[in-house]
């Protein structure tokens, strides 16, 4: 395989997991949450799932954002752990919607001969590449945290929502 393939591999695999797989997976969670399954914790020094989500859209808004698409950022981070019971779902569900529609803007504006380009704005220099494979990942543990506590709040209501997934997608793709 040449850099080229590899390159749009890479690229392909990471934007239908970023702008695909996770938001349908995090929608179908968000299909059956309600606000005070939003905010419940099992502790206090445990993250709710607006913790978890807020902290998803600061973070894709950097990395991918602000990182990859050079998008003005606007981030703080320390307020995505500290919120207690507001924003409500709502505007959580737009605040999540929003950042993936910016996503899917980024990358439709990346080219494969782009994945090796560097840059410094997540504060060190490293490649176009890198940034989304780190997005890509961090996205990915979080996801898990939603399902779980999704599933734990409503038992049954996920049941294979990766099949799911691949199936909703497919179906829309045939539309």
């Amino acid at each position: 395989m040449d850099d080229r393939t590899l390159d749009s591999t890479l690229l392909y695999l990471i934007r239908s997991r970023m702008v695909d797989d996770y938001p349908t997976q995090i929608g179908q969670c968000l299909d059956v949450i309600t606000d005070q399954d939003l905010w419940w914790r099992p502790d206090e020094k445990s993250n709710a799932l607006g913790n978890i989500l807020l902290h998803l859209i600061g973070s894709n808004r950097l990395y991918v954002g602000y990182g990859v698409g050079a998008r003005a950022l606007e981030r703080d981070r320390a307020a995505e752990f500290t919120a207690r019971g507001n924003p409500g779902r709502a505007a959580v569900v737009t605040a999540w919607d929003e950042t993936v529609h910016m996503m899917r803007q980024v990358f439709d504006s990346l080219q494969p001969s782009q994945m090796m380009e560097t840059t410094d704005r997540t504060g060190k220099v490293t490649t176009i590449a890198s940034i989304l494979l780190h997005a890509s990942h961090h996205t990915a543990a979080h996801l898990g945290q939603v399902v779980w506590i999704t599933k734990m709040r409503h038992p049954g209501a996920l049941d294979e929502v990766w099949i799911r997934t691949r199936d909703r997608l497919a179906s829309a793709r045939k539309s």
